[in-house]
This record gives C-alpha cells, structure tokens and sequence, in this order.
C-alpha cells in the first residue's frame, strides 16, 4: 500500500499492510531531525519517519497580507499561513487575520493571548462581526500546488477551529464560559456566525483538494470536560451535525474531531454526529483500549501514543512496549493511526521519537 491507501484503510476499518502513521512536532524536534537524517528536505524526513499524512493550509486574504509581516518570534501558531504572519501592534501584541492578539511569554518558547476582538461586543456587534472572507481565491493557491503535489500518494489534511474554539477566541476563554450560562443569546449568535463561517471554509478546503478536515479545539482538562456536557450538547452537538451533514452532502471529505484530555461524557455523542476519527486519545485522561472496544468498529482513533510520560521520561524499550501494546489492542483490524497524543516538545529526546517510528514500522499487523 501506499501511504493513502493505507490511511484510507484503517478509517475504513480494513487491515492496512502495516500502522498508519503520524505526528507533529516542534521546530526545535524538527531541527533535531534535520541534523540525525542530515537533511533540511522535509519530504525526506517525512519518509524516513513513515508518516502517512501531508498537512496544508488556506494562507490569509490579501487586505491581511499587505499589512502583516513574518513573525519576529518563531513560535508556532502565534502567526498565520506558511510565513507565520502578523501584524505587529505598537505595544509588542501580534494580531491574526480574526483580530485575535497574542504575544510571547518570558520563555521565548510559546504564546499567550492578550486581546479578544468580541471581548466587549454586544449582541449586535456579535451579529455585525466581520469573519476573514473564505472564498478569497488568493487563500488556496499554495494549497492546490500541495494538493497535486500529494494527492496520489498521501491523504491531504487541513485542520479548522471548531465551534466551541472559534466563539472563544474571539470573545475570550473567561468571558465566554460566562456567557455559557448568563449570555445565551450572545453564545447562540457567535456559535451560529462560527458555523457558518466554518461550513463555507470546509467546502472551500474540499473544493480545492483537501481530503481529510480536522476540527480542532479543546473542550476537556485533563481528567473532565471543560464545560458540562448537558451545555456542549445543547450549543455544539447539533451545529457539529449541521456541518459535517452540508459539507458531506456536496463533498467526499473525511471529518476528524480533535480535543485533547478526557471527554468519555461525550465521546459516544461525537461518534454519533458521524466524525471519520477522533484524536489524539491521551492515554493519561483515557483508557486507551477501553475506548476501542467500544467505540472502535464505529471510529477511527488517532494519537493514543504518551506525550506526558512515556516519550519524554520513558527509555527507548518503554516506548517499543507502548507502541507493540497499543498496536496489538487497537491496530489489528485497521481503526487506529498511530501518533503521539499531541505536538512533541524539546523534552522529548530523539532516540525515543524514533524508536516510535521504527518500531511501529517493522511491526507486523
């Protein structure tokens, strides 16, 4: 098989010729595996990992780009597009294409927010909102290149914000679980803007060649939801739905629903909605294979691999266990891409990432 079939396979719960696999990493991990393969060629790398998924993205619109600038502070995520880009504030905050500000903390190593666009709006200013245009045609140029460049050998992914993420963003995490229980209104409102902006996204990102959208956002901590399951149901269940149902009624696109933490309260209501795949199933909120012998004939699981243990503090040998174990009680009969249960850090030493990947490589379904 090649990496597209093969992925394609194990959503479709069919034996793959061997695991599907994954991962994302920091640049500081990146540059660690640049230096091992002695290459800077990231299709290389890629290759010599057996990852099975290409990533692209939608670039920002042109009225953002002509004021925007590649971020001075190479943080991932505290800019838009391939070029990290930002407009840069007087007082040091970086702005994105939404209006959303964020800066550096005092490591230099991540980002924290610093200015919400709807923090203060009213219900109206909520309806008026003006969301970055989807249907830009300038957004998905480099996103076709990739699209061809990948199309017959891998599975194409995009990832979005979801719902729940979007709202929160743009009104501020506080302010918005508030307005979960005083501010109804406005939370209906935003929650209907985010759908569909989102919808309109979604269908731009089939159209131009993606095959697989994740929706992405927490809504669990490490051992609970974030907010009850009785609000997420009422808020975002039926939204999700209406999503996946318009965007799949047009398009063949595969939908996958990410949140980090524990979210069994409503796993069995994701799987429901109609999600492909979920992710990234952390082992420490959730018990891996319990999840699978429920839920494992109706939903592909993606991740299941420990970033807060055993990839950072574990040898090389814990980790051949881990991925031997997780393969045997979830991969057998497709349903499982295996991939470390979020983005791996600086504390992740390099023998240990790549015992990962030979292991579950050179590991016979």
């Amino acid at each position: 098989m090649n990496s597209r079939e093969r992925i394609l396979a194990a959503i479709s719960h069919k034996n793959p010729d061997r695991i599907p696999l994954d991962g994302d990493f920091r640049e500081d991990i990146w540059a660690k595996l640049e230096s091992h393969f002695g290459t800077k060629d990231t299709e290389k790398i890629t290759e010599e990992l057996g990852l099975d998924i290409r990533y692209t993205s939608a670039e920002p619109g042109l009225e953002f780009k002509e004021r925007a600038i590649p971020s001075p502070c190479p943080i991932l995520d505290i800019g838009v597009g391939r070029k990290n880009l930002v407009i840069q504030r007087t007082n040091g905050w970086f702005e994105d294409e939404y209006g959303i500000c964020r800066v550096p903390n005092a490591t230099g190593l991540y980002w924290h927010y610093s200015h919400h666009p709807l923090a203060e709006a009213s219900l109206d200013e909520v309806k008026k909102y003006r969301f970055p245009d989807p249907q830009a045609a300038e957004r998905y140029h480099e996103l076709r290149q990739d699209a061809t460049r990948w199309k017959e050998n891998y599975v194409i992914m995009a990832e979005m914000k979801n719902i729940f993420k979007l709202s929160w963003e743009l009104r501020g995490f506080e302010r918005y679980m508030l307005d979960l229980s005083l501010e109804p209104a406005i939370v209906e409102a935003l929650a209907e803007r985010s759908l569909e902006h989102l919808i309109e996204l979604s269908k731009q990102y089939a159209r131009n060649g993606v095959d697989m959208i994740m929706l992405a956002g927490d809504i669990a901590k490490q051992d609970s939801m974030m907010l009850s399951p009785q609000i997420w149901r009422a808020y975002f269940k039926p939204r999700l739905r209406t999503l996946l149902e318009e965007v799949q009624q047009e398009y063949n696109i595969i939908f996958m629903f990410h949140s980090d933490g524990n979210m069994e309260d409503v796993f069995e209501d994701i799987v429901e909605i109609g999600f492909d795949a979920i992710t990234p199933i952390q082992p420490e909120s959730m018990d891996v294979g319990k999840i699978m012998q429920r839920f494992g004939s109706e939903v592909c699981l993606h991740g299941t691999i420990s970033c807060q243990q055993t990839l950072p503090f574990g040898t090389p040998d814990d980790i051949v266990s881990e991925v031997k174990q997780r393969i045997e009680c979830c991969g057998t009969n497709g349903g499982l891409v295996l991939a470390p249960s979020n983005t791996v850090q600086p504390d992740v030493p390099l023998e240990n990432l790549l015992a990962l990947y030979e292991t579950a490589k050179n590991t016979k379904l």
